[in-house]
């Protein structure tokens, strides 16, 4: 069964979750998730997860926070034709000691070429002039895979003197550490692990994230998939790693129906009849998912012909 998020129920027991995997059709694209709100979801999903992997330094220095509130900030119209600039994300943590409140101020950007500094450090002085006494982080958040430089921060002078100075906290994906973060127990770098640079490869990145998930239960699962899968620009090879993965669970309920019967009836369904149905049926739903014969065979053992 297919649902809103493009996913298709791959094998259900009775003892355990649903599970759901990405559906990749080669000739008809799914729809895709807004990347951007998707990623505004997971942060405000796990905030805690958000602040380890956005800002280390500061839960090394200060600690995981005591607790934590978000706040619905809009910048102030400039005049009246104009409406408030909503912010993406603002994050208020509070901790143990030190400065009563921290505000990080999460700017997300799917690629360096879409960062606006200006429009940053707007955001930035708003968010000063209606919050005097916290401390403010900016962050500009950038899921992209390619390994592009960025400019974190800008200075404008005027008659020989320096006006203003601002510089934002840069979080780029690709020039983060995939093998800091593939053992991690954290959601958010788990989510993003596909992107990530470093020495990890994707063959093990995939592994960590397809095992991270198969531990989480089905609605983070079937929320979480569609934007691993789209910011981690997965290949049909990865897709049929994921769907040969999860084939390894334990046997469909339709199998465990028919063995129940068959039991009733005093007779005993052989292992080798069992796994045929089983690959059929893997094979199956494979090729409705748009998987290519030698990928099928490769994994399931089945033949064109045979289904």
């Amino acid at each position: 069964m297919r649902d809103d998020w493009g996913f298709r129920r791959l094998c259900t027991t009775q003892t355990s979750s649903n599970l759901y995997i990405v559906q990749m059709p080669r000739k008809s694209a799914l729809p895709r998730v807004s990347v951007d709100q998707a990623i505004k979801e997971l942060l405000q999903l796990h905030p805690d997860d958000t602040l380890v992997f956005l800002l280390p330094d500061v839960v090394v220095t200060r600690g995981r926070p005591k607790d934590w509130k978000f706040h619905n900030v809009q910048v102030r119209k400039k005049d009246l034709l104009r409406k408030g600039l909503v912010m993406d994300l603002n994050i208020e943590y509070r901790f143990a000691d030190g400065p009563p409140l921290l505000m990080v101020l999460v700017e997300h950007w799917s690629t360096s070429q879409s960062i606006d500094l200006v429009r940053t450090a707007q955001y930035y002085l708003d968010l000063v002039s209606r919050f005097p006494s916290h401390e403010i982080v900016p962050v500009a958040f950038v899921t992209e895979i390619e390994d592009h430089g960025i400019v974190d921060g800008f200075k404008r002078c005027a008659l020989g003197s320096e006006v203003m100075s601002f510089t934002t906290r840069v979080v780029q994906l690709s020039k983060t550490q995939s093998q800091d973060w593939g053992h991690a127990r954290n959601v958010v770098a788990i989510t993003l692990l596909m992107a990530m640079g470093g020495l990890m490869s994707r063959q093990n990145r995939l592994g960590a994230v397809i095992d991270f998930f198969l531990q989480h239960d089905e609605e983070e699962t079937r929320h979480l998939f569609p934007l691993l899968t789209q910011v981690g620009r997965f290949t049909d090879e990865e897709h049929a790693m994921t769907i040969k993965y999860l084939t390894k669970l334990p046997k469909p309920l339709f199998m465990t129906m028919m063995e129940e019967q068959a039991k009733s009836e005093g007779k005993v369904v052989g292992l080798e009849e069992g796994q045929r149905i089983q690959a059929l049926e893997s094979a199956r739903k494979m090729r409705e998912h748009g998987i290519t014969w030698d990928i099928v065979t490769d994994v399931t053992g089945v033949k064109p012909g045979q289904i």
